[in-house]
């Protein structure tokens, strides 16, 4: 059966998903995430067979948490070889630090350095933690090991979780206790910290007053060192030099995410095709790779001069899937997010005074969508869930129902743990 590019697409952007919720560090830890993207990529019907991982995963943290807040890998296909997909993670759900700084950190901007200082080019500060966090990653050959019985327990845990939601806390303390037990004759972290953060439930209005308060400096976007003595792990820059250079026709690389995941996507997409403008950063050698974007439920990752910039260059090769009933696709624009009280009635009605305090702190940034490219779609509403049932099928379900991946036994479980 032939599967549509936007099918595609949306199974790899899922699939950085796997292994968020592992405990582990290091290499050893990448390898185990290695192998649950390549689990699914041997076994997910858009993908089987059609592509092979050829860098990474790999995975970063800040140096408090224990939990994953990047992730990124690249897939060749495995009979036209010049076309590559980099594939980015979304927001970890577990990960506190990750809705702080990964998302939430909209209330300042940071400057785009290819661009000049008058364009008033900008990305979001978290964007900029984003991309620099992406640049930084070094992958050897692709990483794979054995299953990890610890990795797999937590992975039971957490498909319970997404299965039954929130209401079914109480039927799990027989898994949980098993898992604590697990932990303990590991000396692994406390589970405590692990549990708070998938649990804790703040206001939306608290976590940008977080945000707003870090003591942090604004990340910069730097432009990336010349690659004169190359590490013996390559970044993504080198890698993509190295298969351009013995590889023909020119390369085919596509950028794809879900969530903040697309933001990154059109962020990493934008970077590369800046890249082949600049003599000390071109990878492809002047051969003219083809670069293009493919985002799914992503929120704006800059302002309108960043959008505006994006779409001169890349305009023609995106696509971003946006479900219009999706909270997170009206974040950032001042008045996308002033709809979001009315998309789910009464269950949305009540963030309206939330809504509009964070109107009020991002509208003078002029955050704004890509768009050429942009493909709406509605999901279906059901008023008998409640908010975070409607949020979270309608953040990634709603996508995999509307192009028909559903059908193909792929749903958000499938994804996130397999």
């Amino acid at each position: 059966m032939a599967f549509t590019d936007e099918q595609v697409m949306l199974t790899l952007a899922g699939l950085t998903y796997r292994g968020f919720h592992d405990l582990g560090r290091g290499d050893e830890h990448d390898r185990r995430v290695g192998d649950a993207v390549d689990a699914g990529l041997r076994t997910l019907a858009p993908v089987a067979g059609a592509w092979e991982l050829v860098w990474g995963p790999v995975t970063s943290r800040s140096p408090t948490e224990h939990i994953d807040t990047n992730a990124m890998y690249v897939v060749r296909h495995a009979r036209e070889h010049h076309r590559y997909v980099v594939a980015i993670r979304g927001t970890n759900p577990i990960s506190l630090s990750d809705w702080l700084f990964g998302d939430l950190w909209v209330n300042a901007t940071v400057p785009w350095p290819w661009a000049s200082a008058t364009a008033g080019v900008a990305a979001s500060a978290s964007m900029a933690l984003g991309l620099n966090a992406l640049q930084a990653m070094r992958s050897g050959p692709t990483r794979t090991s054995r299953g990890h019985g610890l990795s797999a327990l937590v992975g039971r845990v957490v498909g319970l979780f997404v299965r039954t939601g929130a209401a079914a806390v109480d039927h799990v303390a027989e898994p949980l206790a098993e898992l604590r037990s697990t932990l303990k004759a590991h000396r692994a972290i406390p589970m405590q910290t692990w549990l708070d953060a998938a649990v804790r439930s703040e206001p939306l209005e608290a976590l940008l007053r977080k945000a707003a308060a870090v003591p942090h400096p604004l990340p910069d976007i730097l432009r990336p060192r010349p690659r004169v003595g190359r590490e013996a792990e390559p970044d993504l820059l080198t890698f993509l030099a190295a298969q351009a250079a013995v590889t023909r026709p020119a390369l085919d690389v596509t950028v794809t995410g879900h969530s903040k995941g697309a933001a990154l996507a059109q962020t990493v997409a934008l970077w590369l095709r800046e890249a082949l403008d600049a003599p000390a950063e071109r990878w492809d050698a002047g051969r003219g790779a083809r670069i293009r974007c493919y985002g799914f439920a992503g929120p704006t990752p800059g302002n309108a001069a960043f959008a505006q910039r994006f779409e001169d260059r890349l305009g023609g090769t995106h696509s971003h899937v946006r479900n219009m009933h999706d909270i997170v696709t009206r974040a950032w624009k001042a008045d996308d997010l002033g709809q979001i009280p009315g998309l789910y009635g009464p269950r949305s009605a009540l963030f309206k005074p939330v809504v509009e305090s964070v109107v009020a702190r991002v509208a003078p940034l002029g955050y704004r969508h890509v768009q050429p490219g942009m493909r709406p779609i509605h999901g279906r509403l059901v008023a008998s869930r409640s908010f975070p049932e409607e949020f979270a099928y309608q953040h990634l379900d709603a996508y995999l129902d509307t192009l028909g991946l559903d059908a193909h036994g792929i749903d958000t479980l499938t994804l996130f743990v397999g």
